[in-house]
């Protein structure tokens, strides 16, 4: 036990964002299946979910890209209902995994090395922690939309300019706010107004946000896409079908085809969840290292008072 708590480390201390990053990548590596046991509520929920997602991908697809090409009038209530009611089933879905995940990172900060983690003994700690989850995802969405909504409407939404805005947005609030999301998450008091004010450490830490948030999300990003590749031909088989069916040019795909469609689309939002461990461990390890670093200035600031009232 004392050697995997000094293999461990902990959370809260000093590092450099390079180790920060080695330690976050090899944690949940080291703890995989008493880890995956802990998320599996998550990462089922995340899965049905995204099942819905294949049942309808089709349908919401084609009705857009008919309604896009403005070839003829075309009915979005249905697609649209749906659309909206499983980007808001999709939210909460990863809400409860991002709180589910930080319930672990928690604990771990908490006592210090890896804990004994069980769903049912942490229900209320990962249903607290999957709301501030949410918060932090609706402030983000929220501010975002309200940003580059105007630019989209002034510039047109086809137009580059719109995509370099909105990287310029993510790169100017995103990543800071990266600090608001783990204080907000991690931190002692979790008041959202309170790791709001933090944005300003996450300026100061920005170079090792980005640094994290890029190689952590590269690596995320290939693996992920993956994972999603043959989901994506298989959705993309039936979206063709179902277009030639509409314009009476039927493809001949067999009747399994929509149910692989699910079962990929399922097994895709859970490979990619296990993934998205590549950048919440690491920015926890940052965010640990930037409060240690705090701590231990606080306590030098401090004793130098001590010293200078001693003369």
């Amino acid at each position: 036990m004392e050697e995997k708590k000094e293999m461990d480390g902990g959370l809260f201390k000093s590092r450099s964002y390079l180790s920060c990053l080695n330690e976050g990548l090899k944690l949940p590596t080291r703890h995989i299946l008493p880890l995956l046991k802990f998320l599996y509520p998550s990462l089922i929920v995340g899965a049905v979910v995204m099942g819905l997602w294949g049942v309808f991908f089709n349908q919401i697809t084609v009705a857009l890209t008919r309604w896009m090409a403005a070839s003829e009038p075309v009915v979005l209530s249905f697609p649209l209902f749906t659309l909206i009611l499983l980007s808001v089933l999709s939210l909460l879905a990863d809400s409860f995994y991002m709180g589910n995940v930080m319930t672990a990172i928690s604990r771990f900060a908490t006592a210090g090395a890896w804990p004994v983690l069980r769903f049912g003994e942490a229900k209320r700690e990962v249903f607290d922690a999957s709301l501030r989850a949410l918060t932090c995802t609706l402030v983000a969405v929220v501010v975002f939309s309200l940003l580059i909504v105007p630019v989209t409407l002034w510039l047109g939404p086809g137009n580059v300019w719109v995509t370099v805005v909105s990287y310029v947005l993510l790169l100017a609030l995103g990543v800071p706010y990266c600090m608001v999301i783990m204080d907000y998450m991690l931190g002692e008091r979790r008041d959202f107004w309170y790791s709001l004010k933090r944005m300003k450490d996450g300026y100061q830490y920005w170079g090792a946000f980005f640094i994290i948030l890029f190689c952590g999300g590269l690596i995320m990003g290939v693996l992920a896409a993956v994972s999603w590749l043959p989901a994506g031909i298989l959705a993309y088989a039936g979206h063709a079908s179902l277009t030639g069916v509409l314009e009476g040019d039927a493809t001949d795909l067999p009747s399994y085809v929509p149910a692989l469609v699910v079962f990929f689309f399922m097994l895709a939002s859970v490979i990619a969840n296990v993934f998205s461990w590549l950048t919440l461990f690491p920015l926890s390890y940052l965010y640990g290292s930037v409060e240690a670093r705090k701590q231990e200035k606080a306590s030098f600031e401090e004793e130098e008072r001590r010293l200078q009232g001693l003369q």
